[in-house]
């Protein structure tokens, strides 16, 4: 399922701005996903992490866009949303870390940074964090939406650095919920309980040969745990 031409024309142009201010925020949320993961699900928003220290560019490209914003002053982020024709279109950025409000924790993403393609032509690339980063990202509050995009992840990554994993967890004091998170996602892939929202999601049924290599990478990363 390819991303909705308004979203996509959004994110080029804002790419180029960012270009443009000598900025280079990066993706998280399901864009991020999109990039990362084989499988493509649907989503209607532009999640950014970025820094203090470009904050007033950010904004200054918002306005320039036509973009109505507000400052998110619980985590110091930005909430913008723009009618483009039949569809609203919502960016929402982080600054400097992000704040889950399911778990009520805090994750500051590492400074390591990957190009990922959005679209399915492979066409519009983008800066997004790191593979461990959004692991985590999408662990930490693990809604049906977040549980399905991590089986996504965790299926269709080449290689995941549990290392590089276990020690951001480590650094944003985020271990030992992560590690009850991973066996939350076991335990639902193992008694079926992550059916209903991957089929709602993704489209399509999950093959057990899937279900089994999930639950084995989710255990490799558990086995690696310090």
């Amino acid at each position: 399922m390819d991303i909705d031409n308004e979203l996509k024309q959004t994110l080029e142009q804002l790419l180029k701005l960012c270009r443009d201010f000598g900025i280079q925020p990066r993706l998280i949320g399901g864009l991020a996903v999109r990039g990362f993961a084989r499988r493509k699900r649907y989503t209607h928003d532009i999640d950014l992490a970025s820094n203090r220290f470009d904050k007033p560019n950010l904004v200054t490209i918002l306005k320039q866009m036509g973009f109505d914003y507000q400052d998110q002053s619980q985590f110091e982020g930005v909430k913008a949303s723009k009618r483009i024709g039949s569809k609203t279109v919502e960016i929402h950025i982080a600054i400097d870390r992000l704040w889950d409000m399911v778990s009520n924790r805090t994750y500051t993403p590492s400074s390591d940074s990957a190009e990922v393609s959005i679209d399915e032509a492979g066409d519009l690339l983008a800066p997004a964090v790191s593979a461990e980063d959004l692991l985590i990202l999408k662990l930490m509050p693990l809604r049906d939406r977040d549980l399905c995009d991590v089986i996504a992840l965790l299926l269709d990554l080449p290689d995941i650095d549990a290392q590089t994993f276990w020690a951001n967890c480590e650094r944003t004091d985020n271990k030992s919920h992560i590690a009850a998170q991973l066996r939350k996602l076991e335990s639902a892939l193992k008694s079926g309980g992550f059916r209903e929202a991957w089929a709602e999601y993704y489209g399509e049924p999950l093959p057990k040969r899937d279900i089994l290599f999930a639950i084995d990478r989710i255990r490799s990363l558990l086995k690696t745990q310090k």
